[in-house]
């Protein structure tokens, strides 16, 4: 048997994975022409990385209580 403290973890961690990939991409063509590359292609759609990087935070938290509660 499972337990429901699994799940919420699960939830935490798969909203920290799409928040935390997603702001990767934003910061990674900053860096990376930072650094003096060329030729570094861009986040195909800013809003909708910002949007995940939204939801992403709001599962998070979502998993966090429910693993607190």
């Amino acid at each position: 048997m499972i337990p429901s403290g699994f799940f919420a973890e699960v939830i935490f961690a798969l909203g920290l994975a799409l928040a935390g990939a997603n702001i990767v991409a934003l910061v990674r063509p900053w860096w990376l022409k930072r650094r003096g590359e060329k030729n570094v292609q861009e986040v195909g759609s800013k809003t909708r990385s910002y949007m995940n990087v939204a939801i992403g935070l709001v599962v998070m938290v979502w998993g966090l209580a429910s693993m607190i509660r």
